[in-house]
């Protein structure tokens, strides 16, 4: 190979280069999709199901004494502050069980692990009627 078949060849890959850049910048520019949380699902008619949800401000004190007793053991002269009270979300834990059963009947042997679960919003909310 000489030089000038060389100095050729790397011109083109360098055209090349610019033709895939630049397409990509039209392709960038040309429209901005909605994010998506799964292919095909926009993420502003979805909401994520929280695996936790605050307990009631009237049974702060129950929760506090037990989790306090529990964690402290056979050490009684211990020091504790609980900063935040949150019991798992019913409907959360009936979907992932559900997902789970479904997907391991096809592989029982398999494990799942939920990471997030979505709720479609409600959009009849916000149109007058």
């Amino acid at each position: 190979m000489g030089l000038r078949s060389w100095l050729r060849e790397r011109a083109r890959r360098s055209s090349e280069r610019h033709q895939v850049a630049e397409a990509r910048e039209v392709k960038a520019k040309e429209a901005p999709r909605p994010r998506e949380i799964a292919p095909g699902f926009a993420e502003d008619e979805w909401q994520e199901l929280p695996a936790y949800i605050p307990v009631d401000p009237e049974e702060h004190r129950v929760a506090c004494v037990i989790a306090a007793a529990i964690a402290a053991g056979d050490r009684p002269e211990s020091e504790m502050k609980i900063r935040r009270v949150s019991m798992a979300n019913p409907e959360y834990r009936r979907v992932a069980c559900i997902a789970t059963a479904i997907g391991a009947g096809a592989l029982e042997e398999s494990s799942f692990k939920v990471r997030r679960i979505y709720k479609k919003k409600d959009m009849e909310k916000d149109h007058a009627a």
